[in-house]
């Protein structure tokens, strides 16, 4: 699993959500010889990807591989990072790292504990891709498996279960004597991931989105836990309910339905959607939904509320592929843009007084979005993936 492993690490680096833990890991993987040839394979599949969005141009590459040939000069420290840049590993890699320059190039930057002072220049990125499909599969015994680019097939098998990947949908082939283990899918901001549990039960999971599962379903139950939005295609099974526990704060219990939940820690309220089949909210209070019916639970109380009637288009927009910002709230678009497109979104003065509607495909790049958003008067500029709303 090492390939995985370090796949994944190079991932976090690039999208700038590696720890520092994690950081140094990969530079262990990269300073030891047994692992060397497949760190610099994962390197240059990373720049690989990234070269259709054209982060980084031919300036920049020089700029990076002077970056690194003067810190071979520069004074050695007790700190570990400093010994990815040893003379004889930048003789061998530096072709290769100029190659991969837009992975390495940030990874470099984030884990700079040298004596050094001297900051290298940082490219910005002329424009931003929209989100894909892809996943970071956590087993139950720790190991992390990253979906976006494996190929279907066998990818890990755990106490008699089979995890099987077919065509970006994640499934599970278990055995009569199988014993249930725990998985957790997660899905990082620009990521969105399908799932077929182990009863049949279909999931589509939107961004920065999490579920936790067991590899089979025993008992008289079947239980998972979310946070972030997931829509459900429940299987029917009238002697085995199936209960959804959504951020530790309410359970929604049903049999067999379709239903989306939208939980995520930074909107006003936990949002369920029945779209058809019946289900029960428990929050303190309970209640019952009929299709067309929605839950809310606001985040600064337990009580809950019921709406009659709701644009289920506009709830259903992401599965769909599209933006619907009809009666949205600036407030609402950017956390959406900030999730699709894995940037921050600040406003320099306050919110600007506007109102933003329509529709628009969410497979547009995020200067498309944001000239489409133009046209409401909105104005902003660009610092690295960083969106500055102006007033």
């Amino acid at each position: 699993m090492a390939a995985q492993r370090i796949e994944y690490l190079i991932q976090q680096c690039i999208h700038h959500r590696a720890t520092l833990d994690e950081r140094r890991e990969l530079l262990d993987y990269a300073n030891n010889p047994a692992y060397r040839e497949l760190f610099l394979q994962s390197m240059e599949a990373a720049w690989e990807q990234l070269q259709p969005r054209q982060v980084f141009g031919e300036t920049d590459r020089d700029i990076l591989l002077d970056y690194i040939l003067a810190k071979e000069a520069a004074p050695v420290t007790e700190h570990r990072t400093v010994h990815l840049l040893k003379r004889t590993w930048v003789r061998y890699a530096a072709a290769i790292i100029v190659l991969c320059g837009a992975a390495l190039y940030w990874f470099l930057i984030n884990t700079q504990e040298s004596a050094t002072t001297t900051t290298p220049p940082v490219a910005e990125i002329t424009d931003i891709p929209p989100g894909r499909e892809g996943a970071i599969l956590t087993l139950a015994d720790g190991r992390q498996v990253v979906l976006d680019s494996l190929g279907n097939g066998v990818i890990a098998e755990q106490n008699g279960t089979q995890v099987v990947l077919n065509n970006g949908e994640l499934s599970y082939a278990s055995t009569q004597s199988a014993s249930p283990l725990y998985n957790h899918l997660t899905t990082p901001k620009g990521r969105q991931f399908q799932l077929l549990l182990p009863d049949g039960t279909k999931v589509w999971m939107n961004a920065a989105s999490s579920l936790r599962y067991p590899t089979v379903f025993t008992g008289n139950e079947r239980r998972v836990e979310v946070e972030g939005e997931v829509f459900f295609d429940v299987a029917r099974k009238t002697h085995q309910p199936f209960i959804v526990s959504v951020s530790n704060r309410m359970q929604v219990r049903v049999l067999g339905t379709q239903f989306n939940v939208n939980a995520y820690h930074d909107e006003d309220a936990i949002k369920t959607t029945l779209v058809q089949g019946s289900l029960k909210i428990i929050a303190g209070d309970s209640l019952l939904l009929q299709p067309g019916q929605q839950a809310v639970l606001d985040n600064s109380s337990t009580k809950l509320t019921k709406l009659n009637q709701v644009n289920m288009d506009k709830v259903l927009a992401w599965r769909s592929g599209v933006f619907n910002f009809e009666d949205a709230s600036l407030q609402e678009v950017m956390r959406q843009i900030e999730r699709w497109y894995d940037i921050e979104v600040v406003y320099e003065q306050g919110v600007p007084a506007i109102s933003l509607g329509g529709k628009l495909s969410n497979d547009v790049s995020l200067s498309g979005l944001l000239k489409s958003l133009q046209e409401s008067e909105l104005h902003f500029r660009m610092e690295g993936r960083k969106l500055i709303a102006l007033p």
